[in-house]
């Protein structure tokens, strides 16, 4: 029956003669694929980067039920070259939340809280299995709900006046495959749910056909390490390698008389 710190990590050339990370954003930074966050968020959140890598169509990892009767909070990045799969999904007896790549232009982002099931999609003019980064977020409360994808327009779906208003979920949280559906192949990083990173990483360590960290961070963030700095891949990560330039920092953009003029 239904009811009613700032540590730059791995992201500092090995041999740093400088830690001095201006919060401003490096010329030619792009909000897009990276959000509106600045260079501490880049280079020293360890949340920002713990991710997890999808290797079989199969693969999944669970996590205990998301808590979100009444409001719903979920970001990350995926990055993918296939053209489907399933993100995440929660189940209750009849209720649900799911978030998926539909098609390569489509992200859907459905539920149910007992009115009938609602479908938000947003659709890109380009294609989104491009194995670069993009981001998610969707969210829903007893008022609206809505998903936005990179700098895409926003879509909202309104909530009706009537009706039940409580998310009920009761199976365990999977990221990635679930329920014998076509799971994600690719990366997802920095997974958000009301407020909460999960630590899809450690989970990743102990679960078959999923791998902690994603490689290819060169190719989508290497263009920040410059005056012919060197993009090194951490599993988690990127750094500069600034040895054979005359410079220094974080993106080899500080001069050595400047450093040793500080």
């Amino acid at each position: 029956m239904r009811r009613g710190g700032k540590s730059t990590g791995d992201f500092l050339p090995s041999t740093p003669r400088s830690i001095d990370i201006a919060v401003t954003r490096p010329k030619g930074w792009s909000t897009h694929g990276v959000g509106a966050y600045g260079i501490y968020d880049i280079v020293g959140s360890g949340n920002y980067w713990n991710a997890a890598s999808f290797i079989t169509p199969s693969s999944y990892l669970h996590f205990s039920t998301f808590q979100g009767e009444t409001s719903a909070d979920i970001s990350f990045y995926f990055k993918t070259s296939a053209p489907d799969g399933v993100f995440l999904e929660n189940l209750g007896n009849t209720d649900f939340i799911k978030l998926e790549l539909k098609s390569a232009i489509e992200v859907s982002f459905s539920f149910d809280v007992g009115n009938g099931p609602v479908e938000i999609i947003v659709r890109s003019p380009n294609p989104l299995n491009d194995d670069q980064w993009h981001r998610v977020i969707a969210e829903r409360n007893v008022k609206q709900a809505s998903l936005r994808v990179d700098q895409l327009p926003q879509e909202i779906r309104k909530a009706p006046t009537e009706g039940h208003t409580r998310l009920e979920l009761y199976s365990q949280l999977y990221v990635g495959a679930a329920g014998g559906q076509r799971g994600f192949l690719g990366c997802i990083r920095s997974l958000r749910m009301n407020g909460v990173t999960l630590d899809l990483e450690e989970r990743a360590k102990v679960t078959l056909g999923v791998k902690p960290g994603c490689s290819g961070h060169c190719t989508s963030y290497g263009m920040y390490c410059e005056n012919g700095g060197k993009c090194v891949e951490k599993y988690n990560g990127y750094s500069c390698d600034c040895s054979k330039t005359a410079y220094d920092g974080p993106f080899c953009i500080k001069g050595m008389g400047q450093l040793q003029s500080d």
